[in-house]
C-alpha cells in the first residue's frame, strides 16, 4: 500500500471512528438513511415473498418524522437499561432441491486430449466401466438450513451474522465410515449401510456440518450508517455485486441462490441534506496474501495472526450515490398513480502491486515467489429504475477499465483490461396483476480466445491472450444472477461473451398457485471463441408451476437447451474436431427437471 493509499485509509477510518462517536449524542430525527440497490429479478420457479422479509444487512427506511429538540445534553442510559432494549431476532429458510441433469455434455465425450465438452460425462459414460450401461444423467439432491440472526443491542445498533448448515451437502454423500481419502474402505456392510455421518472438512467433505459465512455490525449514528466486518455486497440488478439473497429494492429472496458475495468492509453512508440522495464510501481488505496463521510463524508471539506483508495486498474503495426508496414506498407511490424514478451509481478503484505464488499451508513462501502485477482498475456501474402504473423499467451498465503487468508469464508489454457488462428488463402487468410480461436483454463481452481446452465452455476455465493480444476483455455476470436453468447457469456458469434476450410470463392461478414460462435467445459476442465458431448458442425453453403459501414453497420446472452452431463441434481438419477424433459433430440437446421445497422463517 503507498504512503497515499496509506494516508486515504487512516483518514476514512478516522472519520468513521467520529461517526460512530457520535452515536452517544441524542438524536434530533429517527429518519433512516436508505440502503443502496439491490438484487434484480428472480428464477423461474422460485418463490418472491412480500416485502418485509430479512434482508442481508440492508436497512429498512424508517418512517420520516423528527422528533423532539433535546435541549440539555442527552446522556446514554444506565447500563442495565440499555440491556432492557436487546432484541434478537432469527430470519432464514430451509431448502431441499432435487435435479435431474440430461446430456448436459450436450453429447461430447469430456477428454481434454479429443477437446473436451461444456460438461463432465457421468462416470460410466467415461470409457470402459463395470458400474452399468451409460445413461448420460446425473440425478442429485441437497439441502441447506441458512441462519440469519440480529442482535438489537439498541434501537439504533445491531450484529448480523449468517450461519450455513449441511450448506448444499449432497444427499447420501456422507455415509458412515466413508473417508473421502479412502473411499468407503473393503467392509462389506460399507456397500448397504444407509446411516449417515455428519460432514466434516477434510475427512468425508469439503466443508464442517456449521459454517459461519459472514458477521458484521451496524451503527444507525445521527449523521448516517456506519457498517464494519465481513457483510453482504450488493448492488442494483446483481449482475456485478450480488449478495445472493435479499432484494432490498423489490423485496423477496432468491431462495435458490448457490452464490453471494461478501466483503470484508468498514463503510459509512449519509444522506447529503438538502437532497433526497445518499453517498457512502467503503474499504475493503480484498485480498492479503498469507498470514502468519497460514504459514505457522506465530507461535511464540501471540494468538492473533498478522498480515505477512502489504506489498501484495488488494485493496478497494468505492464511492457510491444513490437515490432509492424502499419497496414499500415504492408500492404506495404506485398504488397512488404516482411515478417513481430510482437510480444509483458507484465507483470501484482497486490495486495490486504484486502477488504471491506457490503459498503453501505451512510453509513460508521464499522471497522469489513475488510476481510483480502493478494491476490498477476503475469500475463505473450506473443503475436506473422507472415505475409508473403497470409498467416498470429497469437496467444496470458497468465498464472495467484498468491495467496490468505479468512479466512471470512472459509478457513484455502492459495488459490491458476492457471489460463492458449490461442489463434491462421491462415488467408489464394485467389482468388485475395476475399476468407479468417480462422482456430482458443483456449482454457480456468476450475475448477472441478459446477456453485452454477448447470444447469446455465454463468460465472457470482459463483464457489466455493470444499472439499480438495484450487487452483482457471477458465480463462475466455475478453467478448469482439467474437467467436460465440449463445454458448459462450449469454450461458457462455466468453470462459472458454473449447477448441474450429473454421473453417470459407469470400468471397467478390462484393466490397461492403460480405458473412461469420463459424463452431464452442466446449468442455470442464473439463467434470465434465458441467451439462451433459461430454466433447462436441455442434457444432454452423453461417452465415451472409451483405453491407458496405462509412461507411455504414447492414447486417443479422443466428446461429444455436446444444447441446452434456454436456449440457443435465442426468436423474438419483442424484439431481438437478433426478426422482423427471421435468427438466431433452436432451438439445434442440437454434436459433438466428440478424439484423445490423451501420453507422461510
Amino acid at each position: 500500500m503507498s504512503r497515499h493509499q496509506l494516508t486515504t485509509a487512516i483518514t476514512f477510518a478516522s472519520a468513521a471512528l467520529c461517526g460512530a462517536a457520535l452515536l452517544q449524542v441524542g438524536s434530533i430525527s429517527d429518519a433512516q438513511a436508505q440502503g443502496m440497490p439491490g438484487a434484480g429479478g428472480q428464477p423461474g420457479g422460485m418463490p418472491t415473498p412480500a416485502a418485509g422479509t430479512s434482508s442481508d444487512g440492508v436497512a429498512e427506511q424508517a418512517p420520516k418524522k423528527l422528533g423532539a429538540l433535546p435541549t440539555t445534553p442527552v446522556l446514554p442510559p444506565p447500563k442495565g437499561s440499555r440491556k432492557k432494549l436487546q432484541v434478537f431476532s432469527l430470519d432464514g429458510y430451509f431448502r431441499f432441491r432435487h435435479d435431474w441433469l440430461k446430456q448436459l455434455d450436450l453429447g461430447f465425450t469430456d477428454v481434454e486430449s479429443l477437446g473436451g465438452a461444456p460438461f463432465p460425462n457421468p462416470l460410466a459414460c467415461r470409457g470402459t466401466s463395470s458400474a452399468g450401461s451409460c445413461k448420460n444423467s446425473y440425478s442429485t439432491a441437497n439441502t441447506r438450513l441458512r441462519l440469519e440472526p440480529i442482535f438489537h443491542i439498541d434501537e439504533r445498533s445491531s450484529v448480523h451474522m449468517q450461519v450455513d448448515v449441511l450448506d448444499n451437502i449432497t444427499l447420501g454423500a456422507t455415509p458412515f465410515g466413508y473417508s473421502a481419502n479412502g473411499g468407503a474402505g473393503d467392509l462389506p456392510i460399507n456397500s448397504i449401510d444407509g446411516n449417515q455421518d455428519a460432514p466434516q472438512a477434510g475427512t468425508n467433505n469439503l466443508a464442517d456440518s456449521i459454517v459461519v459465512k459472514r458477521a458484521w455490525a451496524e451503527i444507525d449514528a445521527p449523521i448516517g450508517i456506519l457498517k464494519f466486518g465481513r457483510m453482504p455486497w450488493h448492488w442494483g440488478m446483481g449482475i456485478v455485486a450480488n449478495g445472493g439473497g435479499a432484494d432490498p429494492i423489490h423485496g423477496g429472496y432468491n431462495l435458490d441462490a448457490d452464490f453471494g458475495d461478501t466483503v470484508d468492509r468498514l463503510s459509512f453512508s449519509t444522506k447529503i441534506p438538502g437532497m433526497n440522495l445518499n453517498a457512502g464510501i467503503a474499504m475493503d481488505w480484498g485480498n492479503t496474501g498469507p498470514n502468519s496463521a497460514l504459514v505457522g510463524e506465530q507461535a511464540g508471539y501471540g494468538r492473533q495472526a498478522w498480515d505477512l506483508d502489504d506489498a501484495d495486498d488488494l485493496g478497494q474503495w468505492l464511492l457510491m450515490i444513490s437515490n432509492m426508496d424502499s419497496p414499500t414506498r415504492v408500492a404506495d407511490k404506485i398504488a397512488n398513480g404516482e411515478s417513481v424514478l430510482n437510480y444509483g451509481a458507484f465507483l470501484a478503484y482497486i490495486t495490486r502491486d504484486n502477488v504471491q505464488q506457490d503459498v503453501m499451508i505451512g510453509e513460508t513462501p521464499p522471497p522469489e515467489s513475488y510476481a510483480n502485477r502493478d494491476m490498477t482498475t476503475y469500475t463505473p456501474d450506473l443503475w436506473v429504475k422507472y415505475a409508473k402504473g403497470k409498467f416498470d423499467v429497469e437496467a444496470e451498465a458497468t465498464y472495467i477499465i484498468g491495467s496490468l503487468k505479468a512479466p512471470d508469464l512472459g509478457i513484455a508489454d502492459s495488459i490491458k483490461i476492457r471489460q463492458f457488462g449490461g442489463v434491462a428488463r421491462m415488467n408489464y402487468r394485467l389482468m388485475d396483476d395476475d399476468l407479468r410480461l417480462t422482456q430482458e436483454v443483456g449482454f457480456a463481452s468476450g475475448d477472441q480466445w478459446d477456453n485452454e481446452v477448447q470444447g469446455r465452455t465454463h468460465v472457470s476455465g482459463a483464457v489466455s491472450l493470444g499472439p499480438g493480444d495484450n487487452t483482457l476483455e471477458r465480463f462475466v455476470f455475478d453467478p448469482a444472477y439467474h437467467v436460465d436453468l440449463i445454458f448459462f447457469r450449469e454450461l458457462l456458469g455466468g453470462v459472458s461473451n454473449a447477448v441474450y434476450s429473454k421473453s417470459s410470463f407469470q400468471y397467478e392461478l390462484t393466490s397461492k398457485f403460480k405458473v412461469r414460462g420463459a424463452g431464452i435467445l442466446s449468442a455470442a459476442h464473439r463467434p470465434v471463441a465458441t467451439p462451433g465458431n459461430s454466433t447462436l448458442y441455442g434457444l432454452e425453453l423453461d417452465a415451472d408451476i409451483g405453491y407458496e403459501n405462509d412461507g411455504f414453497f414447492a414447486g417443479i420446472s422443466y428446461g429444455i437447451l436446444l444447441p446452434f452452431a456454436a456449440l457443435d463441434h465442426p468436423v474438419g481438419s483442424a484439431f481438437p474436431f478433426g478426422p482423427n477424433t471421435s468427438n466431433g459433430g452436432d451438439a445434442a440437446t440437454a434436459q433438466t427437471i428440478q424439484t423445490r421445497l423451501m420453507l422461510q422463517f
